[in-house]
């Protein structure tokens, strides 16, 4: 059998005063208040790595569209520079060669911007507010 067990000698002493009883409100209350103080926890969570997530996605896409612009305005210079040099009689290519080259190079350019655009900038998800619904 187990001894009851005994308080120390000096617990009075160190024991102020007992308080009023604890209701079953007050506990559920209580139990409440943890659950809303884990959920903002666990959002908190949830948008501080959405966060970090977006920070990182906006500085990948700033060095991909930076790097792309550049290489899309040097071939347009090489573009203008065979176009001035053909007129200026440096370069003696076919008239269809130089039409096609020419108009291939810019289809290129203008295809190459909307794909740019369209991945880089795309349009805004949704799937945070469902999570943070779901939390």
């Amino acid at each position: 059998m187990a001894l009851p067990e005994q308080l120390p000698s000096d617990a009075p002493e160190r024991v102020e005063a007992l308080g009023v009883p604890v209701t079953s409100e007050e506990v559920d209350t209580y139990g409440r208040y943890r659950e809303i103080e884990d959920r903002s926890f666990r959002l908190r969570t949830v948008v501080s790595a959405w966060e970090s997530q977006q920070t990182e996605e906006r500085r990948l896409r700033r060095s991909y569209g930076t790097s792309i612009l550049i290489a899309l305005c040097v071939q347009t210079l090489l573009v203008d520079a065979m176009f001035i040099l053909m007129g200026v009689g440096k370069i003696a290519i076919a008239q269809w060669v130089a039409n096609i080259f020419i108009v291939s190079v810019f289809g290129q350019i203008v295809g190459l911007a909307v794909v740019v655009v369209r991945h880089l900038f795309p349009q805004p998800s949704s799937d945070i507010l469902r999570l943070i619904e779901r939390i």
